[in-house]
């Protein structure tokens, strides 16, 4: 096995291996290419530096890959979870990319992962010293905050400037789509809410949104956005929602 070499990409941002792994919350590992493929169609093109937020954040995937690959063109982050334990592993993963004695913690712990095999743990910890080598030069404003996305609206108004709202919800999952008293309509759970609050703030220039590519969303996002389909990975779909 080779240990990696050059610059950071998104293939070294992964939950359990550099970042850290929320426990016992059941939180799913978002795949960093698709919070690559996101972040990269949201700054394609030319645009003024945006804050950029993700309101259920969990482990703090997408902030990470924003934060370590796209940082140059974000005026703010900000990162929100209503779970606290999920939102304290988000700040763990900044704090190890920032702060030596946080990044000899990380590197103690893969250390510790039950595997014999020592060259995988010297990769995994290569990788984080890398990133970490890489974080010093980063100067962003980050901000984390626990917070529910169903009452959003305030807190979007409360933001300065235009906002883009990346984000994986945590809603797509069999219990959060059954018909609704008998009838053919899906039961979209509290996704819609969320969905209405952002399209009503005068402040979000954009909302990215993935979802599991099983799972009928399109047509919801149609009730409140402008929706393109800007493809798909991992088994989920990646959807680009701009304000009526």
């Amino acid at each position: 096995m080779h240990l990696p070499q050059g610059p950071v990409t998104y293939k070294y941002i992964e939950v359990g291996k550099t970042l850290y792994q929320t426990v016992s919350t059941r939180t799913p590992r978002f795949p960093p290419r698709v919070a690559y493929v996101m972040l990269n169609s949201l700054f394609e093109g030319e645009r003024e530096p945006i804050t950029v937020y993700d309101p259920f954040c969990g482990n703090g995937v997408i902030l990470c890959t924003a934060y370590l690959l796209f940082w140059q063109k974000i005026k703010k982050l900000i990162g929100a979870d209503l779970h606290p334990v999920v939102l304290e592993t988000a700040q763990q993963n900044f704090q190890w990319m920032k702060e030596q004695n946080a990044l000899e913690e990380r590197l103690h712990a893969i250390q510790a992962y039950k595997t014999e095999n020592d060259e995988l743990k010297r990769s995994y910890q290569e990788r984080c010293r890398l990133i970490f080598n890489h974080a010093q030069q980063i100067h962003l404003d980050v901000e984390l905050l626990q917070h529910d996305a169903t009452r959003i609206l305030d807190h979007l108004a409360s933001i300065n400037g235009e906002v883009a709202l990346v984000t994986d919800p945590p809603y797509a999952h069999n219990d959060h789509w059954q018909p609704k008293d008998g009838s053919e309509s899906a039961d979209f759970g509290p996704l819609e809410p969320f969905l209405q609050q952002v399209a009503e703030a005068p402040n979000v220039a954009t909302l990215l949104i993935c979802y599991r590519v099983n799972q009928p969303i399109h047509r919801l996002l149609e009730t409140y956005f402008v929706v393109t389909l800007l493809g798909g990975t991992k088994g989920r779909a990646i959807y680009q929602c701009q304000p009526k």
